[in-house]
Parts: C-alpha cells; structure tokens; sequence
C-alpha cells in the first residue's frame, strides 16, 4: 500500500510540476518576444531595494492596515516554505521526517512556523474583514482574490491538523515545541489511533494538493505576483520618471501600437499587478472621471498581451487587425464613474484595446509609481504610445499643434517672438552670460518665467533675492531656448531632441557648470534628462537655492508677510525629484507665515493638471483636475495658495476665477520670501 502511494506521489508531483514548467516557459517566451532592455546595471543598488521593497515591506507599510496583515502573510510564506519543501521530500521518500533529520534546530523551526502559520491566519482574517466590511472603493472584491485568500487559508489550517495528528500519533513530547500543534493534538486526544492516522494522512494529501494548486493557479491569477515581485523590484526602473529613455530617431518604427513594441521588463510589468489599487488613490485622471486609470490601463496591457499568440509576437511581424492596440477616442456620450471597474464601452466600438483618450489623459505627475509597491511603471508607456500616435501617425490633440510650432519657430510654446526673451529683466540690471561669463549660476529662466505673466513675477523674485544674497549669477538671455519637456511627454521625441542638442551645446558654448531654475519641468530635464545627450550640469530649483542661502544667514527675510496659506507641492519637484524641504523651510522663515497642510502633500501631493503637456491641452472629459487641486486646497481655509512651480500657478489661479474663489490668492513661494526681504 505504501508502495502505491509513493508512486502515485511520484506521478502527481511530477505532472504538477511539468505543467507548472510548461506554464513558466509560455511566459518567458512571451517576454522574451519583447524588446531588450539593459537592467542588469548597478546591481548593489539594485539589491538593496529588493531588500527594503520586498523583505522591508517598505511602500505597502504607507498602508498601515493593509500593509500589516500583508507582512504577516508575506512572511509567513517565508518561513513555510521550508516546510512545503520538507513535506514534498517527506512524500518522496517517507523514511525522510524533516524535524527529526534536523534535530534541535527542526525543534526550534516547529515552534516558529506554528506562530507564523497562526499569524497568516490572523492576517488572512484582517483582509477578509477589510473586503467584507471596510469596501475600500480601489479594492475589486473579485473571486480570483477570494480564491487565493481561501487557497493560503487552505494550506495554514491542513498543515495545522496534520501537525496535530502526528504529534497525537507519534511524537506527543513535541507539544513543547509546537504550541498549535499541542492545542490541535489536544483537541484530537479523543480520537482513535487510527482516525488520527487517517486524519494525518488526509490533511498531509490535502496540503500538498493545495500547494500544487496555488502554485498551478497563480501565474493565470492576478497575484502571479508572489512568483514575479522579487524579479520585478530587482530589475525595476531606478531612476522612475526622472528621465524618459531617448529614443533612436533613425529607427524604422516610433512608439508603441504592438505589443512586441514594449520590452522584456515592461512585459514583467504586465504580469505583476496585482490590482490592489494604490495608484488609484491620488491618481488626477481616476479621481477626475478621465478614461485612465492606471489598474485599468495596465491590466488592459496584460489582457492584450494575453490575448496576441505567440507566433503574431514578432518584430518583423504585422499587426493583425484584431490586434490593434491603440483604438479609437472614447465613443460620445460615455460616461466613467470613479467606482467602475472597467469602461462602460466595447473594445470593438474602439477598434482597439485602449482608446486615445486614454492615453492622452496623464499628466505624467508619476503618483502611480510612488504608490506602486511592486515598481510598475506607467509613464513610459503611455509616452511610447503618444510616440506612435504623434510620430507614426501625426495624430495628436489639435491644441498641442500651437505648442509644437511655437517651440520649434520661437523657442517658446506660446509663438511669441525669441527677441522679446529676456524684456522682463529690462531695468533690473541682470546679467547674460556673455557679460559676466564666470557667473557661479545660470539662472535658467524657462519659458514661463519669460513669457508668463505670474512667472515674470518669480524671475524678478528671485533675482531680488540672488542680489540680497550677492551670488554672481548670469542669464542666457535670448540664446535661450524652451526645453521642449511638455513636447517630449506629449510624443514629440523629434522635437525633443532637436532642441537637447541645440541647448547643451550652448550651455557647453558658456562653460555652465551651475543651474538654478525655477520651472520644476526644466529642473528634471536639464538635471536629470540631459545627462543621457551628453549634458552633465549641477541644477538645483529656485527653493532650494534660496533655503541653502537661508541657512547659510546670505538672505535674511525680516519683513512680515501676513498670509495664512497652504501649500501645494508641484509633482515635479517633491515627487519626482524629491524636494520637499526646502519649500517649507522658506516659508518658516518668513515672519507671519501661518502654513496648513492639505491632505495630499509633500510626495503624496495631487497633480495640478498641467504636467505630461496637459497644460496646453484642453479637458474634454470628467471634471477639470486644478477645480480638484483647488477644492482640497479650500479644506484647509487657507486664504493663499503657496506654490513652488510656474504651471502650478497658473493652472490653480484659473480654478479660483472659474470656481468663483477670486479672493483666493495664488503666489510663489519665492515672492512670499522677497517681500520678505529687509
């Protein structure tokens, strides 16, 4: 009999097995169909963040809730994973018994998986009471989660009586060391030797049954995660939205309309959310009623990539008409409610898998990735697909088209004349580079600063302050030139690149080795971007110049300036480049700053609207983002807006006209700070 068992033990794990390895190489020969992509660089820091993102738990911790229960489920596969693996030995050769092969350390590893395996059971029961009575609104309460919960449940409580049947049966001295083992082999003292036996055994089958199960189950559930994470953080993108990757202009395809158009990683991406939702929670485009929500959007991507069969996943092959992946713009008349799970029309009414107001709708403020605890990205392929739609097709919102031709004739988006570049400093006595060419700084201005009103206001701030502080400091004058960031997030790689080289070469032309900017937009680029074309500079944003000039005593603001304000962090500064401290170091330093927060702040703030080259664009869609940022902004009861980006400013200066808020005021930071100024 114990013959037949162990043969048949044999076959079943032999056939899970080869059907699990059969599984694993569809997937990777999906994945190998994509793109190449380089992550094998920088490996220590690569490893250090599987370290603190995957064993630290560290962004699903933001979450105190979820990440506990999530820490106690996750860790408890860890330590069962031994046990999984004595047990499948245990059935291939059962002279084997782990814990007794392992002595005193099998003793002392008893112990610790009965805590843990209790511990799961515990989480197990906080996830369920946060799907059954919590609801929160980004969580789907779908049978594929309640079959992976009911599968770990599953594993925990066969385990458990399995373990207290053999303690029962053979080794009651153990209970020491087991403490919920004890407690079940207690419950069972009443039982007959043989029902403990036949229990044992059933629970033993019925354990490795479901371990076979989940590990079959997961790569076509959404938590294939368990399997890809590690895989995922480790090969994750290390500088995210920092800098888009260039694109080879001389290639023969632009952009992605296949899914043989993304790479390797981007694929892994697919495969790895596990829809928990956390990009939604801040998400302007979700939390506005837009098309795009990134869940959605990616899972859209998975499904697409599901769905293409292998032999279609070519690079020289054509993309069938029924796999196209860009489809139309949503049909009239379609409405997106927060709460839907999916839209409300047919791929077939799109003839396509992701309509173009989708992917026209991000502001690429990158709160997705933050959120993300699994290193997703989004923007990179959202701007992939702009690429194509803008480059393959010229097929791009009409708005832009006054953008891009401003750029490219003018060398600003708004079309006004390149000669009229540096009027706001007449009278001011600023600098070019040309006149004081051994300036430490290059106040890079921006077309903002230059062009817009609001931001003529800040260039003259700062320049106040800069003078207060007596930094030697120079302008490009009118040999500067407009970055072109918002044409690069819009798809227009060509005009991007265009005016990369033209602007570093000038900027070598100077010998610049310092930036101070106050766009955070042109921050990112000249600091972050440029690099990759062969332009290395040291560039700082203006709030962080002047809090460094702060604490150094080289400015000291004396003045009271009354204002009881809030401040909103643009994207591009705290987010994405990581400055929140400066800000609010200015604005303690100024006498009779009253600073409340709004709830979304510091990294976790909300998107204005204008990033991703939104600003030039119109909102045909959902309510208006900035009407959003403003109303959270009005909570607080501030009567000022503090801001600490040209784009930003304007964009939340219009939501209090439009909404009826005119005395709601909005300024810089840096013109809070040099009224401030003695």
């Amino acid at each position: 009999m114990q013959a037949l068992e162990i043969a048949l033990f044999w076959l079943f794990t032999l056939a899970m097995a080869g059907f699990f390895v059969w599984t694993m190489r569809k997937r990777f020969a999906t994945m190998k169909a994509g793109l190449p992509d380089n992550r094998f660089d920088r490996p220590g820091e690569r490893l250090k963040g599987v370290f603190t993102l995957v064993f630290g738990q560290k962004r699903l911790l933001r979450d105190k809730y979820a990440g506990f229960y999530h820490v106690l489920i996750f860790y408890g596969f860890v330590v069962l994973s031994l046990r999984s693996l004595g047990l499948i030995v245990e059935g291939l050769v059962p002279a084997f018994h782990m814990t007794e092969a392992l002595g005193r350390f099998g003793l002392g590893y008893q112990a610790t998986k009965d805590v843990f395996e209790v511990l799961v059971l515990l989480g197990l029961a906080l996830s369920a009471f946060r799907r059954l009575v919590m609801k929160p609104w980004r969580l789907e309460n779908s049978a594929d989660a309640w079959a992976t919960l009911s599968l770990i449940g599953g594993l925990m409580v066969t385990d458990l009586l399995a373990d207290g049947a053999f303690i029962a049966l053979h080794h009651p001295t153990w209970a020491a060391w087991s403490p919920a083992g004890a407690l079940v082999a207690g419950w069972l003292g009443g039982m007959s030797p043989l029902g403990q036996q036949v229990l044992f055994k059933t629970m033993w089958w019925l354990h490795l049954a479901t371990l076979y199960a989940f590990a079959n189950f997961l790569p076509y559930s959404k938590h294939f995660h368990v399997f890809t994470s590690l895989f995922n953080i480790y090969f994750r993108e290390l500088d995210p939205q920092k800098n888009l990757k260039p694109m080879d202009m001389e290639a023969e395809h632009f952009g992605a309309n296949r899914i043989q158009d993304f790479t390797w990683k981007q694929m892994l991406d697919f495969y790895t959310c596990v829809e928990c939702g956390r990009c939604l929670e801040n998400c302007p485009t979700t939390l506005t009623g837009k098309p795009l929500r990134p869940k959605d959007f990616g899972n859209d991507l998975r499904d697409y990539l599901k769905a293409t069969p292998l032999e279609q996943m070519g690079q020289d092959k054509p993309v069938p008409e029924d796999r196209l992946l860009i489809g139309g713009p949503v049909p009239e008349g379609s409405v997106w409610k927060r709460d839907e799970e999916h839209a409300p029309w047919s791929k077939e009414q799109l003839e396509g898998w992701i309509s173009q107001d989708t992917i026209w709708a991000c502001t690429t403020c990158g709160y997705c990735e933050w959120a993300c605890p699994l290193q997703i990205s989004f923007v990179d392929k959202i701007v992939q697909m702009r690429r194509y739609l803008t480059l393959e097709e010229s097929n791009f919102p009409t708005e832009a088209q006054t953008a891009f031709k401003g750029m490219e004739r003018q060398g600003n988006p708004w079309n006004l004349p390149q000669a009229d570049r540096a009027k706001w400093a007449e009278g001011l006595e600023v600098p070019t580079v040309a006149e004081n060419p051994d300036a430490e700084y290059l106040f890079w201005v921006g077309c903002a600063g230059s062009y817009d009103a609001a931001g003529q206001k800040v260039s003259k701030s700062l320049v106040k302050l800069l003078k207060a502080a007596n930094v030697s400091f120079a302008i490009l004058g009118t040999e500067e030139s407009c970055t072109c960031e918002s044409a690069r997030r819009l798809g227009n790689e060509y005009l991007y690149q265009s005016a990369t080289e033209a602007n570093i070469e000038t900027l070598k032309g100077h010998h610049v080795k310092k930036v101070v900017t106050n766009c955070p937009h042109c921050l990112n680029t000249l600091k972050n971007e440029y690099p990759a074309f062969g332009g290395g500079f040291e560039v700082v944003h203006g709030t962080e110049l002047v809090a460094k000039l702060i604490s150094e005593k080289r400015i000291k603001l004396e003045q009271t300036v009354a204002a009881d304000l809030t401040y909103h962090d643009p994207c591009y500064l705290s987010r994405v480049n990581g400055q929140v401290e400066a800000p609010r170091a200015i604005l303690e330093a100024i006498p009779g700053v009253k600073l409340t927060e709004m709830e979304k702040h510091g990294e976790a703030t909300m998107c204005c609207g204008a990033g991703g080259g939104r600003f030039w664009l119109e909102e045909h869609l959902g309510k208006r983002i900035n009407h959003e940022r403003f109303e959270q902004a009005l909570e607080t009861k501030a009567t000022t807006i503090a801001v600490g980006c040209p784009f930003c400013n304007v964009m939340l200066n219009n939501a209090a006209g439009e909404t009826g808020h005119e005395g709601i005021a909005t300024t810089d930071i840096l013109e809070l700070a040099a009224k401030a100024l003695k």
